[in-house]
């Protein structure tokens, strides 16, 4: 569960240099930690419950044992730091956002929320990856920049599914131009460089979808991640 992590990490570097936000090295790490925090322990219960239909829920369904200890250490080392180092007004939209991550957790691994998990997972994933920006959001396209990272996070959850077996009612290609649409639509003008971003990766999953069947299935999974690395190619424009 470290690619998650890495990609949180990146969007949150470009969404505080577009935001004029001062970087913080505190604020990655904990962001960092936290999204493996939750991946880790998401994929866990979905074992316990039987639901291995990935290698990946196969790892900590034998796993999960040898990793409980470091996942107790990274949470204690995780609040310890957030309740020390963080500015009050961090702290608090992040225990609002862990609110939040609260009860998704309640609601989905009670069976009460099925059909839009990944769409919520997208949406807190995306809200994560933009909280020390929050304060700095102000207009309809900074609101559309992360809604349409959202929708990035939604379709690589979801693309992974459908592509490892499970039917599901919609293509990932139409999915793609629709989400890049809309950033050229919506951000060319006030947030370019976002929006050039998650253009990127619309076309980089709209490409995947085409080419997905000449690859393995373990290329596609990687592949899929991959295609929401674009800040790397857009963070060293920005100042």
């Amino acid at each position: 569960s470290l690619d998650a992590p890495v990609v949180a990490v990146l969007w949150q570097i470009l969404f505080a240099r577009c935001f004029q936000v001062p970087p913080d090295a505190l604020a990655a790490i904990l962001l960092l930690l936290t999204v493996w925090l939750i991946y880790a322990a998401d994929r866990t219960l979905d074992a316990w419950k039987g639901e291995c239909h990935s290698p990946r829920h196969e790892f900590y369904r034998r796993r999960w044992r040898d990793l409980l200890p470091v996942w107790v250490a990274v949470l204690g080392l995780t609040g310890w730091l957030a309740a020390e180092r963080l500015s009050s007004g961090l702290f608090l939209r992040g225990a609002i956002l862990l609110a939040a991550v609260g009860i998704y957790f309640a609601l989905v691994h009670s069976g009460i929320l099925r059909w839009p998990k990944e769409a919520a997972v997208g949406v807190l994933f995306a809200l994560g990856a933009s909280l020390v920006a929050w304060g700095k959001v102000k207009t309809p396209a900074d609101v559309a920049t992360i809604l349409l990272f959202s929708g990035l996070c939604w379709m690589n959850c979801s693309a992974i599914q459908k592509w490892e077996g499970e039917r599901l009612d919609w293509s990932p290609s139409a999915a793609a131009t629709l989400l890049a649409c809309a950033a050229s639509v919506l951000l060319y003008a006030n947030r370019p460089v976002l929006g050039g971003a998650e253009l990127a990766s619309s076309f980089a999953f709209l490409l995947l979808d085409r080419v997905r069947r000449r690859l393995s299935a373990d290329a596609v999974r990687v592949l899929a991640d991959a295609a929401l690395l674009s800040p790397v190619l857009f963070i060293p424009v920005t100042r």
